[in-house]
């Protein structure tokens, strides 16, 4: 499924203007990958192209989103992942223009908050962007910085930046329908990490059971850059529930400081992906996963 058989959750950086569908797919296709899975952020403006190029390299595509969502009650922003599903279905493209409008809104409050800082903003260059708007745009549009897009990022545009703005977001119940109407299975991506980075990894637990009361299909054990205490984790919790898990790479794009290269993992997951044989499957071979968490 992983490594040199897919590399599921996977961003085409659509619309952070490093790598278009089609670059993606020629790159999967030098790294030897032959089952592709493209999550971008609340668009799946980017899945028609890929899927004409998968076609002409013979990689399968599987249709892929990442819905931005908080849980009920927590506030916390979590990623809900849809895999498989009819990229064409109505109430799923009707969700992705709300996404779109909410994250024009968001960037348009940012960037008149930092301009109140004395930063400068190149407008063309957000008016230019291909589908839906992000932060790294914000980032790549600001013309007087003295650091990297990373570090301007994690200054003025995290939870912790003076700026205090919210991007409205989807309940993640919703976010869970539409993704099954639509056809296909959802999963929650990187969920320790999340919690992690805001030091709330005493709420797994309520999480995980909230998310699964709402239908959550499955988490994503495998992630990048995940320690062998959070694989486990994650692999135990989704076994005692009898969950879907995934994996993959998260890659962000060739030149983005802090992220994973397509196809590329930690050594121990990378041995565990070269052995999963199924595309979101949760019947993994025992001895290898011993092994890699041991």
């Amino acid at each position: 499924m992983i490594a040199n058989l897919a590399d599921l959750h996977t961003h085409t950086c659509y619309s952070d203007g490093d790598l278009d569908p089609e670059e993606l797919v020629k790159l999967a296709k030098n790294k030897g990958i032959k089952i592709l899975s493209i999550t971008d952020h609340d668009t799946v403006e980017g899945l028609s192209e890929a899927r004409w190029e998968c076609d002409k390299q013979k990689i399968t595509l599987i249709p892929g989103i990442e819905f931005t969502t908080e849980t009920e009650h927590s506030g916390i922003e979590i990623h809900i992942l849809g895999y498989n599903f009819d990229p064409d279905d109505n109430k799923l493209l009707r969700m992705t223009d709300h996404a779109k409008q909410n994250a024009k809104n968001y960037c348009t409050k940012v960037c008149s908050a930092l301009e109140s800082h004395d930063i400068e903003i190149d407008y063309s260059f957000m008016e230019n962007t291909k589908g839906i708007i992000t932060k790294h745009d914000v980032a790549l549009s600001v013309i007087n910085k003295e650091m990297s897009n990373y570090n301007f990022h994690n200054m003025w545009l995290s939870e912790d930046s003076p700026l205090d703005i919210t991007m409205e977001k989807f309940p993640a119940k919703k976010a869970i329908r539409t993704i099954h109407k639509a056809g296909g299975k959802a999963v929650c991506a990187h969920i320790l990490r999340t919690l992690e980075q805001c030091n709330r990894l005493s709420l797994l637990p309520y999480m995980s059971e909230s998310l699964i009361r709402c239908g959550l299909d499955g988490f994503e054990v495998f992630y990048a850059n995940s320690s062998k205490d959070q694989i486990r984790t994650m692999y135990e919790l989704c076994s005692a529930q009898g969950l879907i898990m995934t994996g993959g790479s998260d890659f962000h794009g060739i030149n983005r400081t802090g992220r994973c290269q397509l196809g590329d993992y930690n050594s121990y997951t990378a041995e565990l992906f070269s052995d999963i044989s199924g595309i979101l499957c949760n019947n993994y071979n025992s001895n290898i996963i011993e092994k890699a968490i041991a």
